[in-house]
C-alpha cells in the first residue's frame, strides 16, 4: 500500500539529523578557516604538521568526512517521501517545487554573503529530480541511487586521466598553488564583507557548479537510497534493537577499514594529488556503509526507552536543522572572515578548530531545546515554510493552539 504524506514527526529522523548537523560542522569549519587549497591539501598549512593538526585533520578524515553529508542527503530523500507521500496524483508534488525554490534562493544568499561552501543549492536542485522516483519500489531505489553514485565515482576519477603534460597546472590550480594566490585568497576573505564580496563572488559559483553538477548524480543516488530506507522502515525506528546492532556493526567495520586506509594513503602518499586514486576511492566508497552504520546505532540508540532524555536535544537540534546548519556557517564567518567578523581566516590552528567546534555543539544542543519550548518551528525554518505556503505560519506555540 502506497504511503500518504505524515504530519507526525518521527522523533528517530529529528535525532539523527541533529547528529548529522553537528558533525558537519567539523568538517566545514576546516574549509572556512583555511583557504580552500590549504582545506584540499593539509600539507599547506604549516599548522597541520602540530601534533594537534595532525590528530584533528586525521580523526575529521576517518570518522566524519564525506560520512554524515551522506546521512543528511539520505535523510533528505527521506524527508521527500514524508513530505509528499507516494500516492498519485498528489497535490503536495507542487509545495514540494515551492519548497525546493525557495530552498534555493536560501542557498544562494549563503553561498554568496556568508559562506561559498553552501549545499543548500545543491539539494534544491537533486530534491527536484529525486521526487520524481518517489513511488519507486526500494528495490529500484538503491539499484538506480547506486548506479548513480558509481557513474559519479567514474566522473571524479576521470580526472585521474589527464595526460602528464597538463597536470602542473592543474596541481597549480586547485592543489598547491604559490603562496602568493593563497595570501591574495586570505586577503579577500579578511576584507570588510561589502568590500570583499566583488572578489569572493566568483568562488561562490564555481562551486555551487561544481556541488550542483559534479556531485549533483550522487546527491540524488543517496537521496533515493535514503527513500528506500524510508519505506523499508529504517528510518522510523521500524527494525529490531538487534537487527540496527549487528547491521550497524558490521557496516561500519567495513566503512572505517575503507576511511582508515584512505587517511593512511594520502599520508603515505605526502598528499601528491595525482596518487591518490585509491585513496579517494576507499574515502569515497567507505562512506556509504560507515555512514549506514553510524545511522543504524543512533536508531538502535532510539529504541532503547530510558534514553529519551538523552536523546531530546538532538532531537531539538535535528528540528532546527536549517536554522543550526546557518548558524554554524554565521558563526563560522564571524570568526574567521573580515568585518563584522574578525577575521581570522588562514591563522587558527586546528586546536583552534576543534574548540570552537565543541563550542558550537554545546550551544546548539543548549539552545535548541530552549527555542522550541516556546517557538514551533527554528526561525530559518519559519520562515522556508511561511514562503512556501505564501502565509506567515503561526511560530509561537500557544499561536498555535489558539488558532
Amino acid at each position: 500500500m502506497l504511503a500518504a504524506p505524515r504530519q507526525d514527526r518521527l522523533e528517530s529522523l529529528d535525532v539523527l539529523r541533529g547528529v548529522a548537523v553537528l558533525a558537519i560542522f567539523a568538517v566545514n569549519i576546516q574549509a572556512m578557516a583555511l583557504p580552500a587549497a590549504m582545506f584540499a591539501n593539509p600539507s599547506l598549512n604549516t599548522e597541520y604538521f602540530d601534533a594537534d593538526g595532525q590528530r584533528w585533520w586525521g580523526f575529521v578524515s576517518t570518522f566524519i568526512q564525506f560520512k554524515f553529508i551522506t546521512i543528511f542527503s539520505a535523510l533528505f530523500g527521506a524527508g521527500i517521501i514524508l513530505m509528499v507521500g507516494e500516492e498519485k496524483p498528489s497535490g503536495r508534488v507542487g509545495l514540494h517545487y515551492r519548497r525546493m525554490f525557495w530552498l534555493l534562493l536560501f542557498g544562494v544568499a549563503h553561498a554568496f554573503v556568508i559562506w561559498f561552501g553552501d549545499i543548500l543549492t545543491p539539494y534544491a536542485v537533486a530534491g527536484a529530480i529525486a521526487v520524481l522516483a518517489r513511488r519507486w519500489r526500494p528495490r529500484t531505489l538503491i539499484i538506480v541511487g547506486l548506479a548513480l553514485i558509481a557513474f559519479n565515482f567514474l566522473l571524479q576519477a576521470s580526472m585521474y586521466l589527464t595526460p602528464e603534460e597538463g597536470r602542473a597546472d592543474i596541481v597549480a590550480q586547485m592543489w598547491a598553488p604559490p603562496p602568493d594566490v593563497i595570501a591574495e585568497e586570505i586577503a579577500h576573505y579578511g576584507a570588510p564583507l561589502f568590500e570583499r564580496l566583488p572578489d569572493t563572488a566568483p568562488n561562490a559559483i564555481l562551486f555551487q557548479l561544481v556541488q550542483t553538477l559534479f556531485l549533483g548524480p550522487r546527491n540524488i543516488g543517496v537521496m533515493m537510497c535514503g527513500m528506500a530506507l524510508f519505506k523499508l522502515g529504517f528510518f522510523s525506528a521500524g527494525w529490531s534493537f538487534m537487527r540496527y546492532l549487528i547491521a550497524g556493526a558490521v557496516a561500519l567495520a567495513i566503512g572505517l577499514a575503507g576511511s582508515a586506509f584512505a587517511t593512511a594513503e594520502f599520508l603515505r602518499q605526502d598528499f601528491e594529488m595525482f596518487s591518490l586514486l585509491p585513496g579517494q576511492a576507499a574515502l569515497y566508497w567507505g562512506s556509504l556503509p560507515q555512514s549506514f552504520g553510524y545511522a543504524a546505532l543512533v536508531m538502535a540508540i532510539c529504541k532503547i526507552p530510558f534514553l529519551t532524555l538523552l536523546r531530546a536535544p538532538f532531537a531539538a537540534a535535528g528540528r532546527m536543522a536549517l536554522t543550526n546548519y546557518l548558524a554554524c556557517s554565521i558563526i563560522g564567518a564571524a570568526i574567521y572572515y573580515g568585518p563584522p567578523g574578525l577575521g581570522r581566516i588562514g591563522a587558527a590552528s586546528y586546536g583552534d578548530m576543534a574548540l570552537t567546534v565543541g563550542l558550537v555543539w554545546l550551544a546548539i544542543l543548549i539552545w535548541s531545546p530552549i527555542w522550541l519550548a516556546i517557538f514551533r518551528f527554528g526561525p530559518f525554518e519559519w520562515a522556508w515554510r511561511s514562503l512556501t505556503y505564501w502565509r506567515p505560519q503561526p511560530l509561537l506555540k500557544q499561536d498555535a493552539q489558539i488558532g
